[in-house]
């Protein structure tokens, strides 16, 4: 007589069963995001910070809120916000405050230029939303890290894990110095966290000649002529910088390849 038959025993169960997406959006992608966010987190208390001195400053030149807050939002440009509301505050012509403003973000030219490849692969509704989530701190980051992200589904998502907290920041605390006028003291001097900010992020990446020339040009134009009215001196240094930058010859050195990217990769999950 055959033995009876053995049931068949069940499947042993996975170690680890995978995670269902949360808002549409893959548990990879949020891995991915969570990375830009630490990555970017240790310049977020010096945005927090420019925000409230921005929000106090359109407190004190009269601006309405309204459109202080909107700016933050629509903008996201903290350096040209501030020469606008301080341009108004002093009673400069319209004219100049948006020269001022416009030099001040020509530098996103150069950031677009340079992030043209690391954003070549990326459908065009990220390309136009990290675009205008854009910050200097968040440009240094992506272009420093996206050889770290030979994905191109994976990149935009760290991109976007470190350009919408960071926007984040900046608006909260904007808005928060709106609300509460100039709540910081003068003497903590609130003016130097942009430049030391951008300093902290920036320098490690100057290596090119023209660079260094531009930005030690500039500094020593602003600081000269800081007597200037209607804050000139800052439209007068950044063109300065400008112009002497460009006639500096490029020294290349020897950098690492272009970022690997076959421009195939496909969202694994939800959140395309």
């Amino acid at each position: 007589m055959s033995p009876p038959s053995t049931p068949p025993s069940p499947p042993a169960p996975s170690a680890r069963s995978p995670r269902r997406a949360v808002f549409g959006i893959g548990a990879q992608q949020w891995a991915d995001s969570w990375a830009g966010l630490r990555a970017i987190a240790p310049l977020m208390p010096g945005s927090a910070l420019f925000g409230l001195a921005f929000g106090a400053l359109v407190r004190v030149a009269g601006v309405d809120p309204w459109a202080g807050n909107f700016a933050s939002v629509s903008v996201v440009a903290g350096a040209s916000q501030i020469a606008i509301v301080e341009a108004i505050r002093t009673g400069a012509p319209a004219a100049i405050a948006v020269i001022t403003a416009l030099v001040i973000n020509a530098r996103f030219a150069l950031y677009s230029a340079a992030l043209a490849p690391v954003y070549a692969a990326f459908p065009l509704r990220w390309r136009l939303g990290l675009a205008h989530l854009m910050t200097d701190q968040s440009a240094v980051v992506s272009l420093e890290r996206a050889a770290d992200w030979p994905d191109p589904v994976r990149r935009r998502w760290f991109i976007l894990g470190g350009a919408l907290p960071f926007v984040a920041v900046w608006v909260v605390g904007s808005a928060a110095g709106i609300a509460l006028g100039p709540v910081i003291p003068d003497a903590w001097q609130i003016g130097f966290i942009v430049p030391l900010m951008f300093l902290a992020v920036m320098v490690p990446g100057l290596r090119s000649a023209p660079a260094l020339t531009a930005v030690a040009v500039a500094t020593i134009v602003v600081v000269a002529a800081r007597g200037l009215p209607f804050g000139l001196n800052v439209l007068a240094g950044a063109l300065a910088g400008i112009a002497v930058g460009s006639f500096v010859p490029e020294r290349r050195a020897a950098t690492a390849g272009p970022v690997p990217d076959d421009g195939l990769a496909h969202d694994q999950g939800a959140g395309e």
